[in-house]
């Protein structure tokens, strides 16, 4: 009978429509599962959005903008009028958003010497007079002259007219480009993102002098100020990337998203995964890198980051750096990443594994060592691991929280003299402790903290199941993760591709070819245009020839691999 009543309930809201069929979005060749789309029965909507016509008279616009604004307790809205010669002019704006000599200047001036033609004053001949300052639209009703005004715009009112402008002089005031904070490379540009979106725009589009890099503007929630930007390349991106993500940004109805780590989850195929589907990152170079991939990138006014996707897993492991090194450092930082995140994972529960259940495994000098050490500690070694996990969580996230004049004393504090104690106390044995110090370093080379803190979870949960099943619960471990991660997808292309499904062509993985050697762009975003350079990049080189035939051989193995994907496609 609950039940039944639940089902009702979820009737009453929502409609489901299995007359038609549709497909959840996969850029995969394979045939996804049936999914029958799901639609609300009702709509969120927002008290106050009905749309009023804008009053032709002053006196009824301050009149109802007073109310709008609640301008008796806020005193920072102005709502000013101006005698010119040809009219009274009125102007709205929030004088904490809008820059006050940018209005006299570029608004008040050029007006007062404005002599409108006799017969009726249209809009177009007021934005022309207005060149010195960006006319964002003419509108027509209270609720969007409101919101215009509360983005930070200023609205231009004529006496006896039912339209107004929308006039953006926008006070700039914020912090400037800055280094990157958390992703810092030794080679390469050291700006990054800010809070405002169109300085983020600048330092994408200062990179890309294409004009068929496309940003498309969204809003951000009913009560947001700033928009959301999706960013593409046109002619090199595929459609079918650019109308889901669009797709997903346009069916957000919230009152206001705030941040891209929300944005994030909203969009993101599986929100419930510990691994993020999307590249959050702070640098424009890299979002630069990967448009030209085929990706599609997500700028929000607000948030000094950008939301990438679609990306691999491997895509994660990958430094800002390693474009700017030489290929053999490249890879050898990639590959020192890999074995990083391998011993960070599984370091911890493999010693409880080795120490509970298989010490015969031991050579017999390190195995009485071994129990020599652990003689005087009272606790069980998951126990000491689980403690000396919290103790490292406790000091990095104190040394995050406090003034940064201190927090590099609460760390030599925290580790070392805390560490020497429970040593000494007999707590935990020294074997532990660098266990434990080397699985934290490892975690260290992580090189996005978005993964870092997936890591220390999935590390906790390798450990309780090793600590009770040994060897197999790490062989479980590692079962459940490949098995969770092959399941993923970012905006419909398989996330730990090119392993599942295998695609050996690929380059750019763990393995960083020379840039010469980089012809074609990777197939994770499926681009329409596949070529990135030329085939022979290095002309002068004496080896030409023998390039050219090693291009050739690779090049017809490639296009016979192409004409059977191809045809299991069709």
């Amino acid at each position: 009978m609950a039940n039944q009543k639940y089902v009702r309930w979820l009737k009453h809201f929502f409609y489901i429509d299995r007359t038609k069929e549709q497909k959840r979005f996969s850029l995969s060749p394979q045939r996804p599962p049936y999914h029958p789309p799901v639609t609300l029965r009702r709509s969120y909507i927002t008290k106050g959005t009905k749309k009023r016509p804008l009053p032709a008279a002053h006196a009824d616009v301050q009149r109802a903008f007073e109310e709008r604004f609640t301008a008796h307790c806020n005193p920072d809205f102005v709502f000013r009028t101006f005698n010119l010669p040809w009219g009274t002019v009125a102007l709205s704006f929030y004088k904490s958003l809008v820059d006050a000599l940018l209005i006299q200047e570029f608004i008040v001036g050029p007006l007062s010497q404005f002599m409108p033609p006799t017969g009726g004053l249209p809009p177009d001949q007021l934005r022309d007079q207005l060149t010195f300052c960006h006319v964002v639209s003419t509108v027509s009703t209270l609720e969007e002259a409101a919101t215009a005004v509360g983005k930070g715009n200023v609205f231009l009112h004529v006496d006896g007219a039912d339209w107004g402008l929308v006039i953006s002089v926008r006070n700039q005031a914020g912090r400037g480009v800055d280094t990157p904070q958390m992703e810092v490379s030794l080679q390469g540009p050291f700006d990054a993102y800010v809070e405002d979106v169109e300085t983020n725009l600048f330092l994408v589009r200062s990179r890309i002098s294409t004009p068929d890099l496309v940003a498309e503007p969204f809003p951000a929630g009913r009560r947001a100020r700033g928009p959301i930007y999706l960013l593409h390349i046109r002619g090199l991106t595929n459609p079918k990337l650019v109308r889901e993500m669009r797709r997903r940004i346009k069916s957000i109805d919230v009152d206001m998203i705030h941040g891209i780590g929300q944005l994030e989850q909203y969009v993101q195929d599986n929100p419930s995964s510990l691994f993020s589907q999307a590249l959050v990152t702070e640098r424009p170079d890299r979002t630069v890198a990967l448009l030209l991939e085929g990706s599609v990138a997500v700028l929000m006014d607000g948030s000094p980051q950008a939301l990438i996707a679609p990306i691999t897993f491997w895509s994660l492991l990958h430094s800002p750096e390693d474009m700017y090194f030489r290929w053999p450092i490249g890879t050898f930082g990639r590959v020192l990443r890999l074995v990083s995140l391998l011993i960070t994972i599984f370091l911890p529960g493999f010693y409880v594994a080795l120490s509970n259940f298989h010490l015969e495994m031991l050579p017999t000098e390190f195995m009485l060592s071994l129990a020599g050490a652990r003689e005087q500690v009272p606790f069980p070694a998951v126990v000491t691991i689980i403690f000396l996990e919290l103790g490292f969580e406790l000091i990095r996230e104190s040394a995050l929280r406090v003034p940064k004049t201190i927090g590099p004393t609460i760390g030599i504090v925290g580790a070392i003299i805390i560490g020497q104690a429970v040593v000494e106390a007999n707590v935990v044995s020294p074997v532990m402790i660098i266990v434990m110090a080397i699985t934290v370093l490892a975690g260290f080379s992580v090189p996005l903290y978005s993964l870092f803190y997936s890591v220390r979870i999935i590390r906790l949960l390798v450990l309780v199941v090793s600590s009770v099943f040994g060897f197999y619960g790490v062989v479980l471990g590692v079962l459940f993760l490949q098995s969770h991660l092959i399941r993923l997808t970012s905006l419909g292309a398989p996330y730990v591709a090119p392993v599942s499904p295998a695609r050996w062509s690929e380059q750019d993985v763990i393995r960083r070819l020379p840039p010469f050697y980089l012809e074609r762009r990777t197939t994770i975003a499926r681009p329409i245009d596949h070529r990135r350079q030329a085939p022979v990049s290095r002309p002068w080189w004496p080896h030409v020839p023998l390039e050219l035939r090693y291009l050739q051989r690779r090049y017809e193995s490639k296009e016979q691999k192409g004409a059977v994907e191809r045809q299991a496609e069709t």
